[in-house]
């Protein structure tokens, strides 16, 4: 299993940061495939200095001659990154179970599902409460990091 060293990982999710959509299009490329398609080597991770970042284009234009399985997981990554449209019924019915599970892991990541809170009335009292993330990410992510537990507030 390829592991993506923790310097590009730490400086995927720093590009990332705060834009959901980013935010998950990083964690997928890093979980999936024991994380080989974020090797700075490939045409679609850019290193500009201290900034690495994806490119979406690029993603596109090498992922099509890959394993189908490889192909509709990296249109994922892209589509998250610039939001163009993609074909979510060949992709959900072309996935391994592993991988649909991080795909919809990412679809609820670029939600906000783990960021949602919700009202709760429970014997008798009512409390907010974060249920955390609707589809979890696994919990064997490349260059470390795990979803974290729902948090209660009362």
């Amino acid at each position: 299993m390829h592991n993506v060293d923790t310097r590009t990982s730490t400086r995927l999710r720093q590009w990332a940061a705060g834009l959901l959509p980013l935010e998950a299009a990083v964690e997928l490329l890093l979980r999936a495939f024991g994380g080989r398609f974020a090797d700075p080597a490939l045409p679609w991770v850019r290193v500009d200095g201290d900034v690495t970042w994806l490119d979406p284009d690029a993603l596109r234009e090498h992922a099509a001659v890959l394993s189908g399985g490889e192909r509709r997981l990296l249109f994922v990554v892209a589509s998250l990154l610039d939001e163009r449209p993609l074909g979510v019924v060949d992709v959900v019915t072309g996935l391994d179970r592993e991988n649909l599970h991080l795909v919809l892991a990412a679809f609820a990541h670029a939600g906000g599902s783990h960021t949602a809170t919700v009202l709760e009335r429970v014997d008798g009292t009512v409390r907010f409460s974060t249920p955390g993330a609707l589809v979890p990410w696994s919990h064997s992510p490349a260059g470390g990091r795990s979803s974290s537990a729902p948090a209660v507030h009362t």
